[in-house]
């Protein structure tokens, strides 16, 4: 099982575009042939603490393949936007809060949402422009591997169009081990990703 939502949000100058959130059924992909030119066994295995980072990799390699098929530039990997991602996903998993009708974007406990972890953090200060997206997904039994939270976003068309977007430049990839759904924290093989992307023009 799995569970997903999904976010984004512009801020041009001073003003920001409307928000997006909603809850999304589960889907299974069929995996993706662009995945053997990535790390094969992190793509398709569940973090834990010992492969964490590989799998981190493995998400950030499978969302670059994705634009490169396309002919879109790669994404670069942004300290501040991971730190932002890092954060979110550690409390999601301790908190647990995503599910059926929950915002996985804003922590119920500090209120915080992805335009104030990705400021926090420190990316694009004082910017001329700026856009940011965040997406979310947890997985278990089965659907907690890196291969399974990508293979889901390209199939969901919000999502798709954010790993997509020919704009963003910037990358925050994270895998945390362990389920950010109640459903799930059984689950050995769990993993939740949270990714945030942006654009910086100073």
């Amino acid at each position: 099982m799995h569970r997903h939502t999904t976010h984004t949000a512009r801020l041009l100058g001073t003003a920001m575009a409307a928000a997006l959130s909603a809850t999304l059924l589960p889907v299974l992909a069929a995996p993706s042939a662009a995945a053997p030119a990535c790390d094969a066994t992190a793509a398709n295995q569940a973090p834990t603490a010992a492969t964490a980072e590989q799998a981190r990799q493995a998400v950030l390699c499978l969302i670059n393949v994705q634009r490169a098929q396309r002919g879109l530039p790669q994404l670069t990997v942004n300290q501040a936007l991971t730190d932002a991602a890092r954060q979110h996903a550690v409390a999601a998993v301790r908190l647990k809060w995503w599910g059926p009708g929950k915002d996985s974007h804003r922590n119920p406990q500090t209120g915080s949402t992805p335009q104030t972890r990705i400021q926090a953090a420190g990316y694009c200060p004082n910017p001329r422009s700026w856009e940011f997206s965040e997406i979310t997904y947890t997985g278990w039994g089965g659907s907690g591997t890196p291969q399974a939270a990508v293979n889901w976003w390209m199939n969901s068309p919000g999502h798709r169009a954010i790993i997509l977007k020919s704009a963003l430049r910037d990358i925050g990839p994270w895998a945390q081990p362990g389920s950010a759904d109640r459903a799930g924290a059984a689950s050995t093989t769990a993993g939740t990703y949270v990714v945030t992307f942006g654009r910086c023009q100073q």
